[in-house]
């Protein structure tokens, strides 16, 4: 038999049988070099590593690795196809289904809300449809059992981990709304895999196997990411991160049983456990800085809320948004009173109503500080509700009378991720004017001479927290108002009487003195003198004013309230 050897000057030189197998033997021609030889070849020149004459003459461990790959046994993937049977028929037994899908699957809100990391590792490994199990095994008895020969069990075991926490990963950020279930992730990890391999190492396949994997297995790989595409119920994300991460994996590993790449094997799977521990880790810690939030408005504050919350009722009959997980609860709310409250009163009056409705209302910590200018109270409380021990953190601005309040609350096992998205949600709060005040700013720019504009305008203003500007307007509208003169003093000393501090006690007597048979401006009056301390002095305009309208209630009512110190 003759031997054809190409060399790399293209020159090519004939050898005899037993000159091609000493040379063979000696490593002068390696598995790259380009032989001839008429009875196998035909008349092309092949790497020499890929003719199966060659297989005993080349290095005992290329010898080896085409023996596994021919006849090596998948244990791996025949455990990781076994667990997953399994698992599909322990969910037939009733309830477990619902726990599997509870605990197990990959879910953004389970995952950055409360930590439960393991969701990228467990959801692949999960089916609850005959026809989800039998594609998916399919693909990874194929795949996997041919990249377990090539590539290596251990290999194989960590391109199959990263593959499936890849595709969970890129499906949580990119759907992170939608759960999602199962081992296409890994499997298309593996199928990425095996086109990789082919292509890097295609000299060291058997010809039997050679066309299982490069080009040959490029159309399993493409044709299902194709059908995928298709349907909005296939997590295709998922599948482009399982690809991602099984290329990777392919193009840093080199096959096992090579001395020469022992090593690099080792630190490559390493790394790769590490990076997955890490990642997990950080996910774990970082979670709730992940959530994404969107604005919200409510009444003159602007908010955030995580975007895949659902709108509902909390625990405080206020309208708010409730996590997926059904853990936790935003409640973002404006509530309007005829006066101001001040932070103290308003802070009680939410407490109270927390009272009313939880048990073992506990204050950890509270402070005051402002929010654009106006002032407000930081509350951090404890209760238990339903047996469950929980933890709220609770944000009250207030702002002339009105009361902006934002709360969030959980279970307390969960607190500390709870307070790292109140701290999130509370820092994008920012107060802006009410529409009420837009719309009556509006007006008197439209008609600056109405006083009825001005005067609603100065009751906007005031109701807002702009004490100064409703002063002015009702000012404004004053000489305007004619014979209506009354209603606008009135409008003015219900101003004083919600911001005492801004009170002329000549004005007031004066206001009096000038319209004392107007039950409403000796009401106002009478407010201002018991804001200001005087209550003898409102006392004594209420009774007399009741002698000259005995059924008037408001003025009933507002001697009660001085009679009892709380106007």
């Amino acid at each position: 038999m003759i031997v054809e050897i190409r060399g790399a000057d293209g020159k090519t030189e004939r050898l005899t049988q037993a000159q091609f197998e000493e040379q063979v033997r000696d490593g002068l021609l390696g598995p790259e070099t380009l032989v001839r030889v008429e009875a196998v070849t035909g008349r092309r020149f092949r790497p020499l590593g890929t003719l199966e004459l060659a297989e005993p003459l080349i290095d005992p461990e290329q010898r080896l690795y085409r023996q596994r790959v021919r006849y090596a046994a998948p244990l791996v993937t025949a455990a990781l196809v076994g667990v997953q049977v399994r698992l599909y028929l322990w969910s037939k037994v009733p309830g477990v289904d619902v726990w599997l899908v509870d605990h197990l699957t990959n879910w953004a809100p389970a995952a950055l809300e409360l930590g439960e990391v393991h969701r990228l590792v467990t959801y692949g490994f999960l089916h609850l449809s005959f026809t989800h199990l039998a594609l998916n095994m399919l693909f990874l008895a194929w795949a996997g059992a041919n990249l377990e020969r090539a590539l290596g069990r251990r290999n194989l075991l960590s391109v199959w981990m990263v593959s499936v926490v890849a595709g969970g990963a890129l499906s949580l950020w990119m759907s992170p709304g939608r759960p999602s279930l199962g081992a296409s992730g890994g499997d298309f990890g593996l199928l990425a895999a095996a086109v990789i391999f082919g292509w890097k190492h295609e000299e060291l396949l058997p010809d039997s196997t050679r066309r299982q994997f490069g080009w040959g297995a490029l159309p399993y790989l493409i044709y299902p990411l194709l059908i995928g595409l298709q349907s909005e119920a296939v997590d295709n994300w998922g599948h482009l991160g399982g690809l991602l991460g099984g290329a990777v994996m392919a193009t840093l590993l080199n096959p096992e049983g090579f001395t020469q790449h022992t090593a690099s094997n080792r630190r490559t799977r390493r790394l790769a456990l590490l990076s997955l521990g890490l990642g997990l880790g950080a996910l774990r810690l970082v979670g709730p800085q992940l959530v994404v939030l969107e604005p919200l408005v409510s009444s003159g504050l602007i908010a955030s809320r995580p975007s895949a919350w659902r709108e509902g009722w909390a625990f405080t009959d206020d309208r708010g948004w409730l996590s997926p997980t059904d853990k936790t609860a935003l409640v973002v709310t404006t509530r309007s009173y005829e006066r101001p409250p001040g932070p103290a009163t308003a802070t009680k009056a939410f407490l109270d109503q927390l009272d009313d409705r939880a048990s073992g209302l506990a204050v950890v910590r509270q402070s005051s500080f402002t929010r654009d200018g106006w002032p407000a109270q930081r509350v951090e409380l404890t209760f238990m509700l339903g047996g469950v021990s929980q933890r709220m953190h609770a944000l009250i601005i207030t702002r002339g009378a009105f009361v902006h309040r934002v709360h969030l609350h959980g279970p307390s096992a969960y607190s500390a991720r709870i307070s790292a998205l109140a701290e999130r949600a509370f820092a994008e709060i920012r107060v802006t004017e009410p529409e009420s005040l837009t719309l009556a700013r509006d007006a008197v720019r439209r008609d600056p001479g109405s006083w009825l504009a001005l005067v609603e305008l100065g009751e906007q203003a005031g109701h807002a927290g702009f004490s100064d500007e409703a002063e002015r307007a009702f000012d404004t509208a004053m000489p305007l108002a004619g014979p209506r003169r009354a209603r606008v003093a009135a409008g003015l000393l219900e101003l004083w009487a919600d911001y005492a501090e801004a009170a002329e006690p000549a004005r007031v007597e004066a206001l009096l003195q000038e319209h004392p048979d107007d039950p409403r401006v000796v009401h106002a009056a009478a407010m201002v003198y018991a804001a200001l301390g005087e209550r003898a002095r409102a006392e004594s305009l209420l009774l007399a004013a009741l002698d000259v309208w005995p059924n008037d209630v408001p003025l009933r009512r507002a001697l009660e309230a001085v009679e009892r110190g709380d106007p």
